[in-house]
């Protein structure tokens, strides 16, 4: 088609064509929330990275000055308090073992998520990518109609001035110019809004696409495809594959609710501290018996020198049983066990949904390619057909009527063609997206 050939070499020219086997690549570069899901996946990295730390026990210092008038007393004290604490909890240590298994459950839930995430913007940029072309293709077909339509509502014309061709025949011929003029224009605003959203999705300008290589569309063998596939479904399909890891989290979460019902909090505590203190401002007498002499005051004072430290370490052990909690844990628990059964109920009704469904897309598949092979002979004929009724117009034994009818035929039954084309693809797509692979189908 010369204005699809013309539209690709300008392309090339300019330097912004793309590929419709280069979109895996652009769709790397280019997808905003495959971005997103990346700075997601690098959030998680954090936490997966200091995972181990988690194993830890509690360990706790501080540290205190102090600084205390009492004029009531008549001196000030100043002085310093630490502590260190050690405390290690044995339910907490055996929900951190799990918590930690939850978290790499979901860092490979945010993998899964990415890699089918990607499949998805690619499969909808391929799939535009072929609706813009089967949209440029009906531009093409529609607009090489509406010449020829031009060209014979002209002729008609004169033939009808002339006295040769009815009233009615000019009238049906205007019709008919109007109509394909109609759909050109159409067909043209239909592939710029088709182009607009695959340019507005990864922020292109001025792009263009390159013609999808021609090949033939064979049938798929439904049995045996369906035998080399449904079988891996669990293990392809990301749908299947991220609702059994959703089952693996909640089996887990369900783990830790059993401990906090049923598994004791043992726990050991171990301390150190100490406290050093000065007390100063007061002068004595030795009517009072708690003072001291202090040599260096050359006076009687309580306390005038710093006293000796105040220091004390030791351990605690023992074991904490909820009672009231038990209730709510128990509550949690049992609802933990029926999210897991609905959750393997979703996965299970997913897997023979997706089953069923591929069986379906095959059909249409192979019933598309049946139908383009009919259209595809029905083109061939059509042209020929076209070929002698335009000799017989020619030579006088047929008339403007029979030929246009002919004309209308050969038009039709090309659109159709094209229809069926570009839709061989999207669905062809469509199976590989739901076997984890868009493009599978289309590079075989």
């Amino acid at each position: 088609m010369f204005y699809l050939l013309f539209f690709a070499l300008v392309a090339e020219v300019r330097g912004d064509a793309i590929d419709f086997f280069n979109l895996p690549k652009l769709v790397g570069e280019k997808s905003y929330e495959l971005k997103l899901k990346e700075m997601e996946i690098q959030r998680k990295q954090v936490d997966m990275d200091t995972r181990n730390l988690r194993y830890l026990p509690s360990l706790n210092f501080e540290y205190a000055p102090f600084f205390e008038k009492l004029p009531s007393e008549g001196f000030d004290r100043k002085g310093w308090s630490r502590s260190l604490n050690l405390n290690w909890s044995f339910q907490e240590q055996g929900n951190v073992v799990l918590t930690n298994l939850i978290m790499e459950l979901e860092y490979e839930r945010l993998l899964l998520e990415y890699r089918a995430l990607f499949q998805k913007e690619l499969f909808d940029q391929a799939f535009q990518y072929a609706e813009t072309l089967k949209l440029l293709a009906f531009f093409d077909y529609d607009f090489s109609n509406e010449e020829d339509a031009e060209k014979q509502y002209q002729t008609i014309q004169k033939l009808y001035k002339q006295g040769i061709e009815s009233y009615m025949v000019a009238q049906n011929s205007k019709v008919d110019f109007l109509f394909y003029k109609y759909n050109a224009i159409k067909s043209k605003l239909d592939q710029q809004k088709s182009q607009s959203v695959f340019r507005r999705k990864f922020l292109l300008k001025n792009v263009s696409l390159r013609p999808i290589p021609a090949r033939e569309f064979k049938a798929l063998p439904l049995e045996e495809t369906l035998k080399e596939y449904e079988k891996n479904l669990s293990e392809i399909n990301f749908d299947i594959v991220l609702s059994i890891n959703q089952v693996k989290i909640l089996e887990v979460q369900k783990q830790v609710r059993f401990n906090e019902l049923w598994v004791p909090d043992f726990f050991v505590n171990l301390y150190e501290n100490s406290t050093k203190q000065t007390i100063y401002g007061i002068s004595g007498s030795w009517t009072q018996p708690n003072y001291v002499y202090d040599y260096s005051r050359g006076d009687y004072s309580l306390y005038a020198n710093n006293p000796d430290p105040f220091s004390s370490a030791g351990a605690n052990f023992g074991v904490r049983i909820p009672l009231f909690n038990r209730f709510l844990s128990k509550n949690e628990f049992d609802k933990s066990k029926i999210e897991i059964k609905l959750a393997k109920s979703q996965s299970q009704f997913l897997r023979e949904n997706t089953g069923l469904y591929l069986f379906e897309l095959i059909q249409q598949h192979n019933n598309l390619v049946e139908l383009n092979d009919i259209s595809l002979e029905s083109k061939r004929t059509a042209e020929e057909n076209f070929q002698i009724m335009e000799k017989s117009y020619k030579t006088g034994s047929a008339s403007i009527v029979e030929l246009q009818t002919v004309d209308r035929r050969i038009r039709d039954v090309m659109r159709n063609q094209i229809q069926n084309h570009y839709e061989l693809i999207q669905l062809r797509l469509q199976i590989g997206l739901l076997l984890g692979d868009t493009m599978k189908f289309l590079r075989e």
